[in-house]
């Protein structure tokens, strides 16, 4: 291995790593561009580095400019210097000796986003890409659903700050004003300042940062890859799609989902929350790159995606499959409708989740208080969802989530595709959350997470901007949920639990009208959930047909 200092157009230079295989060459060479140092185990990922090089593949990794040993000052908002940076190393390694002028990109979370950077400038020496567990729609690194990820992308700035890295371990997520949280812990953002500032997707700042035309024009091979509990799951499916639409002839835009999180931690722990794994997840997700790789970089006629563009994984199942449209050939869509008696908050049994449409049903109430939210994951690592999850049934008893049950099923339920909801709510406050997770009840009691989402209520036309809640007024608020493959087993049961706070992925709405981030204190919010047949709040899942 040697280490070069790379200089980029405007003269800086940056720290890169080249590890070449046995052999004379010249070689195909695949590029990584990290920002958490490229000599780090999450700068390279176990394994690829070794895996790369029996495949006879050269490997270059690089510090971004302002990281670890480059020069120059890091700017996570600035797209421009990425891609022109991604750009002019893509350049020289095609240039080098050891060469034979064919490049890929490989990454994972930031440095699948210089993937799409340095790709969105085509290079001519760049062949192929393969960016995981991130996109490059800037809006929804930070937000879902007008909800900012503060566990996850929320603080991600802040820990981005320096050489290296920030101890965000010092950040107190529950500070109030949330604007004020990086400065209260003496840990200054601008980058974390301007997220805060900038929670709707329509405003100017993030058409700057996003050059979505310029990505949407990406013409070479493509594998997104990621998890059903990634941060990014619903945005990479989203823009695989976006991708695909503009160039639906070519068959070479690719998509992976396998039972991962942000780190993989399913590939030690054999497990994603209360389902275990067989063995392989993890030779299978290489294997899959190196088949990637070999069809375009190598130029091999392999058949790699010959079964189809999506490739993806079965939660429960634990099987693998393929198909060439998301949702697959199969699935249709069904809806299940919530019913009680007005109790549903009572107890985790008293509210009903079926297909028959509602009648002239009473509504469910629950009060939500932003000083006691559900907060299951506080104080777990918010990229590793995998480990994190684990029985529900302590959330199920809260006061403030209210559940609706089927029935044990008498077939296994295979749940592949789009997940939403639609729920009929009613607040006395002037904004507040909706939360919805889709569970798996086991016939001894326990519950695991299928899928789940958020919406802020005020941003429920995600292009209209900020609208405050009336009181005294019922709301249609759709929930995106995103997308999984999952089997209920027979005797299993499904249920919805309905609340309004899931802290801290997401930050607590404060049901207070004060401007995004600014409130310093809080009020508590009386939520009605209507279920009848004038409003019907259901649930709308994609069912694979047997």
């Amino acid at each position: 291995m040697d280490t070069v200092m790379v200089a980029m157009r405007d003269g800086v230079d940056l720290a890169t790593d080249v590890h070449l295989p046995d052999g004379d060459g010249p070689f195909p060479a695949v590029l990584s561009r990290v920002p958490y140092g490229k000599a780090t185990s999450f700068g390279t990922m176990p394994d690829l580095i070794d895996r790369l090089l029996d495949a006879g593949y050269a490997y270059a990794v690089q510090d971004v400019r302002g990281k670890w040993g480059s020069g120059g000052t890091f700017d996570a908002s600035d797209i421009d210097a990425e891609a022109k940076d991604g750009f002019d190393t893509v350049q020289w390694i095609a240039d080098q000796p050891w060469s034979n002028g064919r490049v890929g990109m490989w990454g994972n979370s930031y440095y699948g986003y210089t993937c799409f950077a340095a790709a969105s400038l085509k290079p001519p020496g760049l062949v192929c890409i393969a960016p995981g567990n991130q996109g490059f729609d800037r809006y929804n690194w930070s937000y879902r659903s007008g909800c900012l990820k503060l566990a996850s992308e929320g603080i991600w700035g802040i820990y981005m700050l320096g050489r290296i890295a920030a101890d965000t371990d010092v950040l107190d997520l529950r500070h109030l004003p949330l604007a004020e949280m990086a400065d209260h812990a003496g840990l200054s953002c601008s980058y974390f300042d301007d997220v805060v500032a900038h929670p709707e997707r329509a405003m100017r700042y993030w058409a700057a940062r996003n050059r979505l035309d310029a990505m949407l024009a990406i013409d070479i091979p493509v594998l997104h890859w990621t998890g059903w509990y990634d941060n990014f799951t619903g945005p990479m499916v989203e823009e695989w799609q976006w991708l695909r639409d503009v160039n639906p002839s070519a068959r070479h835009n690719h998509l992976m989902i396998g039972p991962w999180d942000h780190y993989c931690t399913s590939d030690t722990t054999q497990r994603v929350g209360l389902n275990r794994l067989a063995e392989g997840n993890r030779e299978h997700r290489w294997q899959v790159f190196r088949g990637f790789f070999d069809r375009y970089l190598n130029d091999q006629d392999n058949g790699f995606g010959a079964a189809g563009l999506v490739h993806y994984f079965t939660l429960a199942d634990n099987g693998w499959r393929d198909a060439d449209t998301w949702p697959p050939a199969g699935c249709a869509p069904q809806t299940w409708y919530l019913h009680s008696t007005g109790s549903a908050g009572d107890n985790p049994e008293n509210g009903r989740l079926d297909r028959s449409a509602p009648g002239g049903e009473p509504v469910d109430r629950y009060t939500y208080d932003p000083a006691e939210p559900v907060a299951w994951s506080e104080g777990t690592d918010a990229w590793r969802m995998c480990q994190a999850m684990d029985d529900r049934q302590a959330i199920e008893a809260r006061a403030d989530v209210l559940t609706f049950t089927s029935a044990p099923l008498d077939e296994p339920l295979e749940i592949t595709g789009p997940l939403k909801a639609t729920l009929h709510i009613e607040s006395d406050a002037p904004d507040t959350d909706v939360t919805v997770a889709l569970v798996d009840v086991f016939p001894d009691g326990r519950v695991n997470l299928i899928q789940d989402g958020i919406q802020r209520a005020s941003m429920r036309d995600g292009n209209t901007g900020r609208q405050l809640l009336e009181p005294n007024t019922v709301y249609a608020v759709d929930v995106d949920m995103w997308s999984v493959s999952y089997e209920v087993p027979a005797g299993h049961r499904l249920r919805i639990e309905v609340s309004s706070s899931d802290f801290p992925r997401y930050d607590r709405n404060p049901n207070t009208d004060a401007p995004f981030g600014r409130s310093a204190t809080t009020q508590k919010a009386r939520q009605t959930i209507h279920h009848d047949d004038a409003r019907p709040s259901h649930v709308v899942l994609s069912v694979m047909s047997r």
